[in-house]
């Protein structure tokens, strides 16, 4: 019988991998230097996250919650009587901010390598991508639901979201032209909030 697994090790572990993946990058990890810096045997590793894959994409997930305004926006569902569309809103501007600080630009450089991978490779890294995409996709979804929007519409809806801010995002980052993406984001602002006040109505 297979000696159960230590929770306490396990997210220990998973603390230490994820300062390294953070440190060296997505393509600058392997498993054996991996579990060779981090004092443990390869074959450790594997029995407390199943492969390298998983190990990646929980040390991205768990990069991720460290970054307190994203956190709040996976983890929180509006509450009842709470006005949705400003809600979203106001969350999606405090991760904007959040993201524009200096603190935050080692975690925004793993994920869009993380999305850069994917382009050259999917068939290793789309599954990553999806996975983690896939929780911001639920904590708007949610968001959504609660403003009315059915199942498809919140999917689209979602979808276009992320679309918007990633870009902007992205090219804040890339080009160091913050005012324009600020614009980009207002705008992805008002035009979310027309278009739940359209649904609710």
């Amino acid at each position: 019988m297979a000696r159960p697994k230590d929770p306490q090790r396990t997210t220990a572990l998973l603390t230490a991998a994820a300062t390294v993946v953070q440190a060296r990058g997505i393509a600058g990890v392997t498993l054996r230097p991996l579990a060779a810096e981090l004092g443990v045997a390869p074959r450790t590793l594997l029995y407390h996250f199943g492969s390298k894959e998983n190990l990646l994409t929980e040390a991205i997930r768990h990069l991720r919650h460290q970054q307190p305004s994203l956190a709040c926006a996976l983890d929180n569902a509006p509450r009842p009587g709470q006005d949705a569309a400003t809600a979203l809103g106001a969350t999606i501007k405090r991760m904007w901010n959040e993201a524009k600080q200096a603190q935050s630009r080692p975690f925004l450089a793993l994920y869009f390598e993380l999305a850069t991978l994917t382009i050259r490779d999917p068939d290793q890294y789309a599954a990553m991508l999806s996975e983690l995409d896939q929780d911001w996709t639920a904590a708007i979804t949610a968001h959504l639901h609660h403003c009315g929007l059915g199942d498809a519409d919140a999917h689209s809806f979602a979808q276009s979201l992320m679309l918007g801010y990633r870009g902007a995002l992205h090219f804040g980052l890339v080009t160091g032209e913050w005012d324009a993406a600020d614009d980009a984001i207002s705008a992805l602002i008002d035009d979310s909030r027309r278009k739940m006040g359209d649904h609710s109505e």
